[in-house]
């Protein structure tokens, strides 16, 4: 009897053995089955000199953000910016080396690089919406002039998704002016060297002054006017010490986009791809959106310290444009000379003529 209990006994160690094998085997097997099904997480880093009140930087986090949301955390974006990895000159470096995987471009800090994408960082006397219409076409619809940007931008190791609205060009002067015809004579600060031959031709008298010396060299004097982006008046206090801003027709610029290091870009999976050219296409029509907030609440903080608002003529606005694009595509197409791309920069201009008039319309 007890060698009988004692042979179950074993037989039962026995099965129980079995059945834990099977168990632990069950359970390794759905262990590995249940971490290959977890979605692996993108990580990419982006980096850009603007500081993060700046409109490009919240753009680029309107941008980046709606791509987390789209890909349901999928993609998680480590963000670099206020120059933290490099200042304005380095980050075309930091992307094109794969140090980062996307940056915020500022196209007129490369002009060597990029010279045929100089054009799409000038004014254009239109909405921001056919602005953006306009850029969008010349970079990544017209079958004549998208290849040409595409080999610029492959040259580059970069690929460029859209650019966003930065709004219109204006002058905040310390006396009260009340046309452009009142800037004759007075000092106006100069920040691209071409802008020299503009103001020459206007009566302008140009000085060189940097941009955050501006405020200063205002309210002491050094110059008389500021011409810059209306955008920044109240972010660098301009609107503190100018006594008018003339507002010079419907202008904007559109530029500042989302540059990606092209291997990383290329590496990415089909769906992700296409989730960052949507959020990138629903915040360049944001932006467009947000600037025409923004230009309002500009104005009516000028009023809040009583300085006025001018609207100047459109007769006085066109034959203004006129000069500045006059010298604007002649120092362009320099640029683009020296590139040894002057006959595709021709190409473009043969769009860009009317586009930056607001005269061209898709068809």
């Amino acid at each position: 009897m007890l060698e009988k209990s004692w042979k179950l006994s074993r037989v039962e160690k026995g099965l129980i053995a079995v059945c834990m094998a099977i168990l632990l085997i069950g359970a390794m097997a759905y262990s590995t089955t249940a971490t290959a099904a977890e979605p692996q997480v993108i990580k990419l880093k982006y980096s850009s000199s603007f500081f993060p009140p700046e409109p490009p930087s919240v753009y680029a986090n309107h941008t980046l953000d709606l791509v987390e949301k789209k890909t349901n955390g999928k993609v998680k974006i480590e963000r670099f910016m206020a120059g933290a990895l490099g200042g304005p000159t380095e980050q075309l470096g930091l992307v094109r080396s794969g140090a980062v995987d996307i940056i915020s471009l500022h196209i007129d800090q490369y002009a060597q690089q990029l010279p045929l994408h100089q054009i799409t960082n000038t004014e254009q006397l239109t909405s921001g919406a056919q602005g953006l219409a306009n850029v969008t076409a010349i970079l990544q619809k017209l079958p004549e002039t998208t290849p040409l940007f595409a080999a610029e931008q492959k040259k580059n190791n970069i690929k460029i998704l859209y650019c966003y609205c930065n709004g219109p060009t204006g002058v905040t002067a310390r006396f009260p002016a009340k046309s452009l015809a009142d800037i004759k004579g007075k000092k106006v600060n100069v920040i691209a060297a071409y802008q020299r031959d503009v103001f020459k031709e206007l009566g302008w008298i140009p000085v060189n002054v940097q941009i955050p010396e501006l405020y200063e060299s205002l309210s002491r004097g050094v110059i008389d006017a500021i011409f810059m982006a209306t955008a920044a008046n109240v972010p660098l206090r301009w609107h503190e010490v100018g006594k008018v801003h003339l507002a010079i027709g419907v202008n904007t610029i559109l530029s500042t986009p989302l540059a990606f290091n092209l291997d990383s870009w290329n590496r990415l999976p089909a769906d992700v791809q296409k989730a960052f050219m949507e959020a990138s296409w629903e915040t360049a029509q944001w932006s467009v959106q947000q600037t025409e907030v923004n230009l309002k609440n500009t104005y009516k903080a000028f009023e809040g310290v009583g300085a006025k608002v001018v609207f100047v003529s459109d007769k006085e606005s066109v034959a203004f444009f006129k000069v500045l694009f006059k010298h604007s595509i002649r120092n362009w197409l320099k640029i683009c000379k020296a590139a040894g791309v002057e006959k595709d920069a021709k190409v473009v201009d043969k769009y860009w003529d009317k586009m930056k008039w607001g005269k061209w319309k898709e068809k």
